[in-house]
């Protein structure tokens, strides 16, 4: 109707305004019906994302797990997720899109601090603070849950370390300035107790101690 309109001479440049109005409304309207259609799906069938990470004393779903838990359902419903980050003074906007093929889009906001731990330098500080940002973002989007990580206490199912064993990886730790949330997160274990007996040798080398120390 529009194309018929515009070759037609006769046709005053309000109206064809207004019918371009129309238009836009009207594939606004299905651009949205149809995110909406596909996001119900999509929810139907995401799982809950691993909680891998840990950290004071607690478990939780790092960003790459919430990633590799939905990119697979993403991309079969075409949905695409993209964040961008916006330097404020003092603070950092982290905003996650959700967006779908047909060209609606959502999206969420964030702002945060530097994540000023005791052994993080700056550039440490802001991209611990963007992990946590899309992290957020991401779950807050999708509406999805955590769960803990069966993978994790796998891992941990045989010997773990004895009590000597744990005072020198403390002491290791300590001494070499580590970060022991960092260090425990690294071995997917919740507390250093947790290290399987074969990883000792192994993770008293990472410190920087030889095998025989």
């Amino acid at each position: 109707m529009i194309e018929r309109a515009a070759r037609d001479p006769n046709v005053d440049i309000d109206k064809m305004e207004r019918l371009f109005g129309m238009q836009s409304m009207a594939a606004e309207r299905h651009a949205r019906t149809a995110f909406l259609a596909a996001f119900a799906q999509l929810q139907a069938e995401l799982p809950a994302a691993t909680r891998g990470g840990t950290g004071h004393n607690s478990k939780y779903a790092r960003f790459e797990d919430v990633i590799s838990a939905v990119r697979p359902h993403l991309s079969s419903h075409g949905f695409s997720l993209s964040f961008r980050t916006v330097n404020e003074p003092g603070t950092i906007r982290i905003i996650g899109v959700l967006g779908h093929r047909d060209g609606h889009t959502e999206q969420t906001d964030i702002v945060l601090p530097a994540d000023a731990g005791a052994s993080k330098n700056a550039v440490q500080a802001w991209g611990s603070s963007i992990s946590y940002g899309k992290r957020y973002v991401a779950l807050t989007l999708l509406g999805i849950a955590t769960k803990d990580d069966d993978d994790g206490r796998k891992a941990v199912a045989g010997p773990t370390i004895s009590q000597e064993q744990e005072d020198k990886l403390r002491e290791a730790i300590e001494a070499g300035g580590r970060n022991l949330p960092k260090f425990c997160e690294y071995f997917r274990i919740e507390k250093l107790s947790d290290m399987p007996a074969d990883k000792f040798a192994g993770a008293m080398k990472l410190i920087g101690v030889p095998r025989n120390g």
